[in-house]
């Protein structure tokens, strides 16, 4: 079965929110140009925005599943949520909802260790997800802070795979970037739960001192439960990563992901690929598909888009199961 491990929901109502500072950015107005997102009708916008994520998997010739985060949010030292610094916000109740439309949207949690109530809402909607995404420069948190060692021991017990972020991040305003550091992760790993590094710790010119993909190596080199996706690996700041971690090397253990909605094109391989491959690429106006099928064109095989799933099949028929009863 083939699998998108990273692709985002999103939302301006309903529960789901963008931060002031967010949407002034220009990441924001170039998003919402694209996805018709209206500020003045943010329940509408929202509902649009997961219907179209829905009838995108449902027409994928590509995909069969596709991993769909909720996003939490920036928490104070007394773990209260800050929603001027939570640039993205989607609660984990939104993306059960969206993902009950589609047999092909799988759910994934999103709980930041900080907050007051961590335990008791990974204890709520754990059983039932496929993953856990964090998202550690927006979310503000480190990883290696012993204080949230019983949430990891949690995750253990429900042996819930985790989604981090790696490398830098270019979205969202005001980032800590250090906190991409998959080192920082190392506790949870020790645990012998299933880590996906998104992006494989990759930074950009953008962020030079924020490459930490030797780091990533390393984590994967030594444990046998640390994976990494290839997602932003079509986008303009990360497109000359695909070929070094699509490499024979690392193909066990290095999963498709898209990161959409950010914008994907196989323009960036023209010298690899020769004008009418490109031309052909483009034509496909289904941003999932092409994203995938420029990543088979650069030579990436079978086994990085049927890969994840051998991880995580056992929680998607428990997720199939709850979703269907």
């Amino acid at each position: 079965m083939r699998i998108d491990l990273h692709v985002h929901l999103a939302g301006i109502g309903g529960g789901c929110f963008v931060s002031p500072k967010m949407r002034r950015s220009i990441v924001y107005h170039a998003l919402k140009r694209t996805l018709k997102i209206d500020d003045r009708e943010p329940v509408e916008s929202t509902r649009r925005y997961a219907e179209r994520l829905a009838t995108l998997l449902e027409t994928s010739k590509e995909l069969d599943y596709a991993c769909i985060f909720a996003m939490d949010g920036v928490y104070d030292g007394a773990g209260e949520l800050l929603p001027a610094e939570s640039h993205l916000y989607v609660p984990n109740g939104y993306v059960f909802e969206v993902c009950k439309a589609s047999p092909k949207l799988l759910p994934v949690i999103s709980i930041n260790p900080q907050r007051k109530d961590a335990l008791e809402e990974l204890t709520r909607w754990g059983p039932q997800a496929v993953a856990l995404k964090w998202l550690g420069p927006l979310q503000k948190f480190d990883a290696s802070n012993k204080a949230y060692e019983p949430f990891y021991d949690l995750l253990k017990e429900l042996r819930l795979p985790v989604i981090a972020h790696s490398g830098c991040e270019h979205t969202f305003p005001g980032m800590e970037q250090r906190l991409g550091d998959p080192l920082l992760y190392e506790p949870v790993v020790k645990r012998g739960i299933p880590v996906f590094f998104s992006h494989c710790g990759t930074g950009s010119l953008v962020f030079p001192g924020h490459d930490y993909s030797g780091n990533f190596i390393s984590l994967m080199e030594r444990y046998e439960n640390v994976y990494g996706d290839t997602s932003a690996f079509c986008s303009l700041l990360r497109w000359h990563q695909l070929k070094r971690f699509g490499a024979d090397k690392y193909v066990n253990r290095i999963f498709h992901g898209s990161d959409w909605p950010i914008p994907s094109s196989s323009v960036y391989f023209l010298p690899a690929l020769g004008f009418n491959a490109v031309r052909l690429l483009e034509r496909d106006r289904h941003p999932l598909d092409r994203d995938a099928a420029t990543k088979r064109a650069m030579g990436l095989p079978d086994q990085v888009f049927h890969g994840a799933y051998e991880v995580l099949k056992d929680r998607i028929a428990a997720w199939e199961a709850i979703r269907t009863s």
